[in-house]
């Protein structure tokens, strides 16, 4: 049971950091078509290529980025409170927490991280309602010749 227990925190510690989806990506755009979070480029220069290679029109770009402005406060947020469960999860595995005490921590921090990711899909949706059907194509080549690295949930186009 011990062993069990361990292997499913080891496993969740090995995950923290999330998934990388069409809205990361979309953050890391040409700055002179959408404004770039600075820390985000300079961890994954490549990723500010993926939009360029789609051409998007000016009305793609202005949507997308009213779509970004959209969730950007709630995946903060989202992204903040998981760091925060992770961090507490960790101090009481360093500690003396028995195992009925690190369950109910594990518990949450699934359920934070399963909401981050409902928000990641409901923006990617969105975003996805922009692009055309080509343009859907092309992204999905884009992520299958880099590999999808980073990439923990399959892409849905």
């Amino acid at each position: 049971m011990f062993a069990r227990s361990m292997a499913a925190i080891a496993t969740l510690l090995i995950t923290v950091g999330g998934t990388v989806t069409l809205t990361d990506a979309i953050v890391l755009a040409d700055s002179a078509q959408i404004p770039l979070r600075l820390t985000q480029s300079q961890r994954r220069p490549a990723r500010a290529d993926w939009l360029r290679e789609l051409n998007l029109s000016q009305e793609q770009v202005q949507k997308i980025q009213e779509i970004r402005n959209r969730y950007e406060g709630r995946l903060t947020e989202q992204r903040q409170a998981v760091r925060q469960a992770q961090q507490e999860l960790k101090q009481l595995m360093a500690g003396n927490a028995s195992a009925e005490q690190l369950r109910p921590k594990f518990d949450q921090l699934q359920a934070l991280k399963q909401k981050l990711s409902d928000t990641r899909m409901e923006s990617m949706l969105a975003i996805r309602e922009v692009l055309t059907s080509e343009q859907r194509q092309q992204l999905s080549q884009i992520i299958k010749q880099r590999g999808g690295k980073r990439d923990r949930m399959e892409s849905p186009f």
